[in-house]
């Protein structure tokens, strides 16, 4: 074979093996490059049920998160561009409930700073707050390339299923104030009060409350031999317990023991008699309320007690002895105000 010929056919072989083995490296040149996974950092109590909503919600929207301890050295600036830097994070959520809010940070590119970028305030519901602080970090990350939200298939919901709603597990603190109704018994029958209750519930959904009630009006008893009036006051005290918990509406359960104070007097026409007297009585009690949300911070509630009258009293009306307060049942209904 001449010269050549020779040298083309080997040039021929060469590109032939050649070519399958640099075909991989050439493939996979074109395929794109797998996108660099993304950190936040967040600064928070990592045992409270906003930081776990707010981290979960985090991770639904592609990023990954990081978690650190809230402490009083994360409280500058300084410290959370030196925790993100050692994070590598590209930006920062720092829950602070001392404060009653929650801090967003990201990177600015420039100048790899990390700058303040939004505040969200917290509220009685985790879910709300979380979406806030994620809509929070698109709107400052979403001109960057690595926020990128996943594609998340639609989840369908059974008919008939109701739809769930995050419990509010902050804590709490509330007062009432409204009128009720007291019935005791025997030969009066209802009579007006004025309730006042505080409440304080932690996150637990355990707490005390204290309630006190003052007469509006007298109950009034007739007869031909004259007339009789009777006063009812309540100062109480207990424990109060959250048994349902809904965006709207929640329903408490409490109960306790005070001591009661009730009043009689007796106005007698010509030829009879009558005196007066005040009587203090131990009430243990037990009630059950139920609110709904007309506005932040307003709530209406309604409310029922039971309670007994230790010992119980006993007076003389026309020649009759009867009881008063065995049992004692007080129906409210008022206006809520909850506090943060």
């Amino acid at each position: 074979m001449p010269l050549r010929a020779r040298f083309v056919f080997r040039l021929a072989c060469a590109t032939a093996l050649g070519v399958p083995l640099l075909r991989p490296p050439l493939v996979l040149a074109a395929e794109p490059a797998p996108q660099q996974a993304v950190t936040i950092l967040l600064i928070a109590d990592l045992e409270n049920p906003t930081a776990t909503r707010v981290a979960a919600e985090i991770r639904a929207s592609g990023l990954t998160v990081t978690s650190v301890p809230d402490a009083p050295a994360t409280h500058t600036d300084f410290d959370v561009q030196f925790l993100s830097r050692s994070a590598d994070a590209v930006g920062a959520v720092h829950l602070d409930r001392a404060a009653g809010e929650v801090r967003i940070w990201t990177v600015d590119r420039s100048t790899g700073e990390i700058v303040l970028r939004s505040i969200v305030r917290l509220d009685d519901d985790p879910a709300v707050v979380a979406l806030r602080v994620v809509e929070g970090l698109r709107a400052s990350l979403n001109a960057l390339a690595w926020f990128t939200p996943p594609k998340i298939a639609p989840h369908e919901v059974p008919a008939g299923a109701p739809a769930s709603t995050p419990a509010a597990t902050t804590a709490r603190f509330g007062a009432t104030v409204g009128p009720a109704v007291a019935s005791g018994g025997g030969q009066f029958g209802g009579l007006w009060e004025g309730l006042v209750s505080v409440y304080w519930l932690s996150a637990a959904r355990w707490g005390a409350e204290a309630v006190g009630a003052a007469p509006l009006a007298s109950a009034r008893r007739m007869r031909t031999a004259g007339s009789a009036t009777l006063a009812f006051g309540l100062v109480a005290g207990g424990v109060r317990a959250r048994a349902l918990t809904a965006r709207w509406c929640v329903l408490d359960v409490s109960a306790g023991v005070g001591a009661a104070t009730i009043r009689t007097e007796g106005f007698p026409k010509a030829g009879f008699s009558g005196t007066k007297a005040t009587t203090w009585v131990a009430t243990p009690y037990a009630g059950i309320g139920y609110a709904v949300s007309i506005a932040p911070p307003l709530w209406l509630l309604a409310d029922v007690a039971g309670a007994f009258a230790i010992p119980r009293p006993t007076f003389t009306y026309a020649g009759d002895a009867a009881s008063w307060g065995t049992p004692i049942l007080l129906g409210s209904a008022g206006i809520e105000i909850v506090f943060r």
